[in-house]
């Protein structure tokens, strides 16, 4: 493997990884909101562990996020210098303090460490509701900050029309398929008992999410569409240049999650209740979200691609 495309895996990864982290922790966020409105229809047992599950998921979520962050500047130090020498702790200082990505990451890095504060808070007392409203507000900081180190920050363009659709195109992400993994991770544990296989109160808690999801898939396919037109300027690009064929990846992969999706909610979904429907319903829930990461990962190789006009 060349010392570029290792670089290229290096700035992938790390931005996969990050992506996964905001996107999971806008679900959870996003999860909390919806489920605190609809909390008449819980049982005290099913608020507890509800309540437990999403303070875990919070730390896990942000750990990964700390992670991310300290390998994006691995990555980014490795690709600048790694190729002609060793990394060291003065060359990571150098392009965190001396770069214009680095003054980006540090932005992106402080939304990180003011989530890691605020999931404390959230782990340690739960059922604070300004916690969450903190924790909550550092999510939307960071998928305000994630597209400054990206495409839509250098569009020759002007920023604001491709920044704007990013970070709709994040947040929608994080609310359609965060909000999916938290469903199957958390919701359905608190609200199913394996042993009597009764699944209405699953089936109630989906039909609630089922809107909202739908109508984060539609922005999200929508906002990618105007983007992808934004940054090709001719249709022969999409399979001239690499930039385009990753496009196209992306593309397919993303058709292939919603049509898992639509799946999910026109047959799935309506027989959730029955005997055997959560199960089903954990099956082809987690094949959507396998697809999902794979888009996420597609994504991650694709920001750090050159775009056709380049």
């Amino acid at each position: 493997m060349s010392g570029e495309t290792y670089a290229l895996l290096l700035l992938s990864a790390a931005r996969w990884l990050t992506d996964v982290g905001i996107v999971w922790l806008v679900g959870i966020c996003a999860y909390r909101i919806v489920a605190t409105r609809a909390s008449a229809a819980h049982t005290p047992s099913h608020g507890r562990l509800l309540e437990v599950g999403l303070c875990r998921q919070a730390g896990a979520a942000v750990t990964l996020l700390m992670v991310a962050t300290a390998a994006r500047l691995y990555a980014q130090t490795y690709s600048s210098f790694g190729l002609d020498e060793p990394l060291s702790v003065e060359l990571l200082r150098l392009v965190a303090e001396q770069t214009r990505w680095g003054g980006r990451w540090r932005l992106q890095a402080a939304a990180v460490a003011a989530a890691a504060l605020a999931a404390t808070f959230v782990v340690f007392h739960r059922g604070e509701r300004w916690h969450w409203f903190l924790l909550g507000s550092t999510a939307l900081a960071m998928v305000g900050l994630a597209p400054t180190t990206g495409h839509a920050f250098a569009y020759a363009g002007g920023i604001v029309l491709p920044m704007s659709l990013q970070i709709v195109h994040l947040l929608s992400a994080g609310i359609w398929l965060g909000t999916l993994l938290v469903l199957l991770s958390v919701g359905v544990r608190a609200a199913w008992s394996p042993s009597s296989d009764d699944g209405v109160a699953v089936a109630s808690l989906v039909d609630r999410f089922s809107p909202v999801a739908l109508i984060a898939a539609t922005v999200l396919g929508g906002t990618g569409v105007v983007t992808a037109i934004l940054y090709v300027d001719e249709p022969r690009q999409l399979w001239e240049t690499i930039y385009g064929r990753v496009l196209l990846s992306k593309t397919g992969l993303f058709g292939v999650t919603a049509a898992l999706g639509a799946y999910n909610w026109r047959r799935v979904r309506p027989r959730v209740g029955a005997p055997g429907g959560v199960a089903r319903l954990r099956r082809s829930g987690t094949a959507e979200l396998l697809v999902a990461a794979a888009v996420l990962a597609v994504t991650a190789w694709l920001v750090h691609l050159p775009m056709p006009h380049e």
